[in-house]
């Protein structure tokens, strides 16, 4: 870990506390990715703008700022009718039908 991302550590875990936010154990941050998200998802509700964009800039560092979207809570159309059809119905659409 380089030195600016570690001030950027200290930098939030004292203006959270400042701003009435959550008390952060920075080594369980680094170490483990469901506290740190949910650290950084505190974090992000406090009203300091300056620690929203600080937060988003370590999700980003630790790599659980994620381009993909989450899965849908239901399951497709596709996923419930393959989940209907029988084992010997299921090749019926292939090249061999």
């Amino acid at each position: 870990m380089d030195r600016e991302t570690l001030n950027e550590i200290v930098k939030l875990k004292f203006g959270a506390r400042k701003a009435g936010g959550p008390e952060i154990d920075l080594v369980k941050l680094v170490a483990d990715a469901p506290y740190a998200d949910a650290m950084f998802r505190a974090i992000e509700n406090l009203p300091d703008k300056s620690l929203v964009l600080l937060a988003m800039t370590l999700r980003d560092k630790f790599g659980l700022l994620s381009g993909i979207p989450a899965a849908p809570a239901t399951p497709s159309a596709r996923a419930e009718e393959d989940a209907v059809t029988s084992p010997t119905q299921r090749y019926m659409r292939g090249a061999r039908s």
